[in-house]
């Protein structure tokens, strides 16, 4: 009998699908911004926001997308990286290069954007949007992409991007542990239980560490049952773990974060990879939603500054926004913002940045 094994894709359409709904899932989390008075929220009822019976999960719980989003990294990171570190056929600049072109032109741009947009809003509102702490020293941290390093005072300017500030600290992390050798398979739990501990101490920065690494080890675990098991006995098994390890989730009288982080999370990745290498075309049609979940998470804040200052100066009250339209019309403008980001912006910069660090390496080592 031949065992049916096979090797990881070369992309992971799953994973570019659920990256592109935890993005979405914090868009709807944060539909709460529109009822904000200064820092509070004033006379808001969940349940009533757009469609709620159908999203209330998002509504509820849609921040806990970020720390999926710390595992999809976690996972990403080791299945593309991992090796090709290990065996220095990436430098630390390359790797540098990379992130920077990657994350830092649409973050720049958001945060000015944002710093011009609060700076409208105070002005007709005499406070600003949501998040207050926008003096120079939080600007300073956020043109050094590290407003959640445990600097801070509080959230400032366009705050989502705190994740990918923790994202950075991560990145650099994992590097020096792919430097290690066979060590940095000893090293991945001990980061796991680092985060454990340090959750308590600096919240942003340890739900990263644990997540990311969980991340990291659910590749291990897939990577070494893809040489091991079926391909298909390895999406089923996973599949049924999965749906065990969301059941006590769901079962359990109070959030465990460490359960969802640890477990469920990872777990669920698992099965969505098995799922691609059993099913190597499973969802590729929608996998472009991957491509601008970044700017989606980055640019959907700026844009409800511009929705609340719009609406407020045609004299709506911001009830509005319970109605189904504006969620509809909010979505459509940025997705449409995305798509022209990733498209326009984020990619053509990348590739020039890129292309420029590749010709004055090729420069100086013709010297």
């Amino acid at each position: 009998m031949i065992i049916s094994k096979a090797p990881m894709p070369d992309r992971l359409f799953t994973l570019d699908v659920l990256r592109g709904l935890a993005a979405l899932s914090v868009v709807f989390f944060h539909w709460q911004h529109f009822f904000y008075d200064g820092r509070a929220i004033e006379s808001f009822k969940t349940e009533n926001q757009p469609f709620f019976s159908l999203f209330s999960i998002f509504y509820t719980h849609g921040s806990l997308a970020v720390e999926l989003f710390f595992s999809i990294s976690g996972f990403v990171f080791f299945w593309l990286f991992l090796s090709k570190i290990s065996e220095k056929k990436i430098s630390a600049l390359s790797f540098t290069v990379d992130r920077f072109s990657r994350l830092y032109p649409l973050h720049f741009f958001t945060f000015i954007t944002v710093m011009l947009l609060q700076f409208v809003y105070i002005k007709s509102h005499g406070d600003f949007f949501v998040y207050r702490t926008n003096d120079a020293y939080h600007a300073l941290l956020n043109l050094l992409l590290v407003p959640a390093w445990g600097f801070e005072y509080d959230w400032s300017f366009n705050a989502p991007i705190w994740s990918v500030s923790v994202e950075i600290l991560l990145y650099a992390i994992f590097f020096l542990i792919c430097l290690s050798g066979r060590a940095k398979y000893m090293l991945t739990p001990i980061l796991i239980g680092a985060g454990y501990y340090l959750i308590e101490i600096s919240p942003k920065v340890g739900t990263g560490v644990f997540s990311f690494f969980c991340g990291g080890m659910a590749y291990i675990v897939i990577n070494l049952a893809s040489t091991h098991v079926a391909t298909k006995i390895s999406l089923v098994v996973s599949t049924i773990l999965t749906f065990v390890a969301w059941v006590y989730v769901y079962q359990s009288p109070a959030l465990n974060m460490y359960t969802l982080m640890g477990l469920a999370f990872p777990l669920s990745v698992c099965a969505l990879v098995s799922a691609n290498m059993a099913y190597p075309n499973f969802l590729r049609k929608l996998s472009p939603i991957g491509d601008i979940s970044y700017s989606t998470y980055l640019l959907h804040f700026p844009l409800q500054i511009v929705f609340a200052c719009i609406t407020d100066k045609l004299g709506f009250d911001r009830a509005i926004y319970y109605n189904p339209a504006m969620l509809i019309l909010f979505v459509a403008v940025l997705l449409v913002l995305s798509i022209s980001s990733h498209k326009f912006f984020e990619a053509p910069i990348q590739q020039t940045i890129r292309s420029a660090f590749k010709k004055r390496a090729v420069r100086l080592d013709s010297i």
